[in-house]
């Protein structure tokens, strides 16, 4: 499930996050999106739990929000589904 990660600050790369997150969750991939403002990136982060009940994620995700991840103040959104 790809979740957002904001808060990010410019120099943390892919690698950095992706170890950094290893003690809270499995990661399969992380994206980093530097577009736009390079000083203020942010990251779809792919968690290895497609096979997780949602409210799990939900959890998991508001525990990690607003915690201090590889030396940044980390925001986390789930993002909303949409069926096309």
């Amino acid at each position: 499930m790809k979740v957002l990660v904001r808060g990010l600050r410019a120099g943390v790369g892919a690698a950095r996050l992706r170890e950094a997150l290893a003690s809270y969750v499995r990661v399969k991939e992380v994206e980093l999106i530097d577009e736009g403002d390079g000083a203020h990136p942010w990251a779809w982060v792919d968690l290895d739990l497609d096979d997780v009940d949602p409210m799990t994620v939900w959890k998991l995700v508001a525990n990690l929000d607003r915690r201090y991840i590889a030396g940044c103040h980390t925001r986390w959104h789930v993002p909303a589904y949409r069926a096309r």
